[in-house]
Parts: C-alpha cells; structure tokens; sequence
C-alpha cells in the first residue's frame, strides 16, 4: 500500500536500480577496452606479434629519418676564408656540404678574383674556392715585360693573399693544387691588377658639388628676375593710378 499510495518512491527506486545496471556494464567491460587500446598492432608488425606486448618501443630509424624531414645545405661560404671546415660542420649539425670532386681528381680552377688596396699590406687578392679537394693554392704574379715573376703559395683555408706594391698591369693567376695535380691558370682564376685613383673618386665628388651649386645659383637668379618684373609692374601700375587721380 505505501508503494501504490507513493508513485514517486516507485519511480525514484527504478532509477536507481537502472544506474546500478549501467555501473555494473561499465565495470564490466572496460578492462576488455583497455587491454584493446593497449594491443593495438604497430604499422609493418607480422600476423604473429604478441598481443600482449608493450607498445612502447622506439621507432624505427626510417621513420625518425622521415620526421627530420630534408636536410638543410651547410652554413658555408666557398668564398670566406679561415671557416670551419664544412665536413665538421656536417658531422655536428646533418648539413649538406657542396659536392666536392675527390683527391684523386685534379681541382677545378678557382674563381671570381678580385683586388683590393690596403696602406698596410698593398694590394690583396680575393678569390673563391672551386668545389674540389684543395690541399693548398699558389698565387702566380707576372710582371708586364712576362719576366719578373713569382709565386705565393698559401694553406687551403685562405681565400686572399698579400701581393704587397705592385705596378699596374700586373697579370695575377691562382692555382688550386692536391695530390693528383693543379687546376691549371684559368681565364677564371686569372686577371690583371689596375690600381684605384682615390683622386679620380675625389675629382668626381667635386664635380657633383659643383653642379649643385651652380644649380643653386641659376635657381636663385631667376627667382631674382621674377621678383624685379613684378617689381617693375607693380611700380608702372601704382604710377599709372597716380596720373590718373591728378587729372581728375
């Protein structure tokens, strides 16, 4: 009678008897879901991997490879010298280094000379390395009359050497040697020094000033021109309304 009389009290009971139901399943079956996240198969296993087996495991090195993605070209200027030598740089850091030709192969000519006059040294010549094995580099100086001549040899690091004075017309090659030969003197690896005339640098800065100021001067006397003519008009105007007040 207290349940028919108390319709809530029934319903509050089948709730609660449902909710114990669910809780019962969800004990129940969550070990099987667990046990089915931790044996899920790794890509590439066989039909017989271990379904108990522990998932963490390193990857391997194919995939580690693939998720360093491309490799990067190496930090490194064929033209600077006094660097880090780029194989060391490719050991510590993955870079890529330029291709170079092997020591059994004679190297390519170096390039892109180009000189540069210093009061303490003289002159300097810059080049860039080619892309092979150099053990070192000679540095060719001919006079114009093909007579004088010497050379400077310099570790393979370097990238300039010190002339010192030299004349003009002085026709400069260097060489790039290792084991199986030199580069040869190139047209690329080959030039003649012609000195730079600071007075020419100077010369042409006074030129410019000047043209400034004569420009400066033109401006100033045609202003002065328009300011007389408005002048001389304004004069004949006031001039002209004088004479016409006296005859009236």
């Amino acid at each position: 009678m207290l349940m028919c009389g108390h319709p809530l009290i029934l319903l509050l009971l089948l709730f609660i008897i449902i909710n114990l139901l669910n809780l019962s399943f969800v004990m129940t079956s969550s070990p099987s879901q667990n046990d089915t996240r931790a044996r899920v198969q790794l890509p590439g296993d066989t039909e017989d991997y271990n379904e108990s087996e522990d998932i963490t495991t390193q990857p391997s090195s194919s995939s580690t490879t693939q998720s360093k993605g491309p490799k990067l070209q190496c930090f490194y200027d064929m033209c600077v010298e006094q660097q880090e030598p780029c194989l060391k740089l490719s050991f510590t850091t993955g870079c890529l280094c330029p291709g170079l030709s092997g020591s059994n192969i004679p190297p390519s000519a170096p390039y892109n000379l180009k000189f540069s006059q210093e009061d303490s040294k003289g002159v300097v010549v810059h080049w860039c390395a080619p892309t092979s094995v150099v053990t070192h580099y000679v540095i060719w100086v001919q006079g114009k009359d093909k007579q004088m001549e010497r050379n400077i040899e310099v570790e393979e690091q370097k990238r300039t050497a010190v002339l010192g004075n030299v004349a003009a017309g002085v026709h400069v090659c260097v060489e790039a040697v290792n084991t199986a030969g030199r580069s040869g003197k190139e047209s690329q690896s080959c030039d003649t020094f012609e000195p730079h005339h600071p007075d020419s640098g100077l010369a042409l800065k006074l030129g410019i000033i000047g043209g400034v100021v004569g420009l400066i001067m033109v401006l100033v006397l045609v202003l002065l021109l328009l300011r007389h003519k408005t002048w001389q008009k304004t004069t004949a105007r006031t001039e002209a309304e004088r004479r016409a007040d006296e005859v009236l």
